[in-house]
């Protein structure tokens, strides 16, 4: 009987062990949920959290197609990636199709380091310019050269960017900046009056699916927001200076100063637009609320211009300096000669967008 028991002993107690085990794994399961039981969806907006009255996503409706009123044909802009960083121009294909479908030629200065031409070079055969967040500084001869181009009557579009990297997402030369001002932007903006101011907006209140998607909306009836009820901006800067275009909604604050207040991000100043997001051209962005609208008014303002002298920027006359005076890279100085206004062939820096 004793040696039965002694047999049995372990076998009782491995029974044991597996029952306390059980017991275990049906108590844990019953107080985690029994798995019939799933996470709050997110989507459950009557939830305390979703329902503050502190912040507010609305998100823009995405529809409505990119559009231009104005007749391209003949105009040719010129899209500088000579002083950018890697342009993604995959992105920029709705700006660069819209354009030649109606007329225009685009083409890609990518300047000396390249084997192209000066940008001076590039300028006398163009009739509008995009700069899309520089990230190499202009030299003297190229900033006076654009200020002689826009005296002629070319059409100049800025568009910048915070230059910090934050983990907010990635732009269109990678990834979205927070901190300060591309540098470079800064001395080209302030000879037109225009200047950006440092830090990134964002909204806390009233935003677009993030706090740094702000809402802009008209100051008033211009060429630039005709049609424009509301716009979406990313990490946007503001811009100062000029004729301001849009302003931010209420309640937006400066990442640098931590003040609220409206603040514009898209201002004119003459032959010059400035715009403080590079994001509003891309496909990501381009069909949030009437950005597709404002885009479209950008693209009639760039080839609307009426540019004379057509080889503007000129040389300076023997003897003097102005305007373009000198071409970086090429030895020519003041008074010397330079190679008169290509023809339509494309430059050798320069990519020809085919028709479409």
């Amino acid at each position: 009987m004793s040696a039965d028991s002694s047999r049995s002993s372990p076998v009782i107690r491995a029974g044991f062990f597996v029952g306390i085990l059980v017991l275990s794994v049906i108590v844990g399961t019953v107080a985690i949920g029994g798995g019939a039981q799933s996470a709050p969806d997110i989507n459950q907006v009557d939830a305390p959290s979703f329902n503050s009255n502190e912040g507010v996503a609305t998100p823009a409706d995405e529809s409505g197609d990119l559009s231009m009123s104005a007749d391209a044909s003949g105009k040719v802009v010129v899209i500088d990636v000579a002083h950018a960083g890697d342009i993604d121009r995959e992105a920029l294909t709705p700006l660069v199709s819209t354009l030649t479908e109606n007329g225009a030629t685009v083409r890609y200065h990518v300047g000396e380091r390249q084997s192209g031409s000066p940008l001076n070079e590039s300028l006398r055969s163009a009739d509008a310019f995009v700069v899309l967040g520089a990230e190499q500084r202009y030299t003297e001869s190229e900033m006076n050269g654009l200020t002689a181009f826009s005296d002629a009557g070319g059409r100049v579009l800025l568009l910048n960017e915070p230059s910090q990297a934050s983990p907010a997402g990635l732009g269109l030369f990678g990834p979205i900046r927070s901190d300060s001002v591309t540098m470079p932007m800064a001395p080209l903006a302030s000879q037109y009056g225009l200047s950006y101011g440092n830090g990134y907006l964002y909204n806390m209140h009233e935003y677009d699916t993030n706090y740094q998607n702000v809402y802009a909306t008209p100051t008033g009836d211009t060429e630039l927001t005709e049609g424009v009820d509301r716009t979406v901006f990313y990490a946007a800067i503001p811009v100062q200076g000029g004729d301001t275009a849009l302003t931010t909604t209420e309640q937006t604050t400066l990442s640098k100063t931590r003040r609220q207040d409206t603040y514009g991000v898209v201002s004119r100043s003459g032959n010059v637009v400035t715009v403080g997001d590079t994001n509003v051209f891309t496909q990501e962005f381009l069909y949030r609320a009437d950005n597709e609208q404002l885009v479209g008014n950008l693209l009639d303002f760039l080839v609307t211009g009426e540019k004379s002298p057509e080889d503007a920027p000129q040389t300076a006359e023997s003897g003097q300096s102005g305007p373009g005076g000198s071409l970086p890279g090429t030895g020519v100085g003041s008074g010397g000669a330079l190679p008169s206004e290509p023809d339509s062939t494309p430059e050798p820096n320069e990519t020809m967008m085919p028709d479409e």
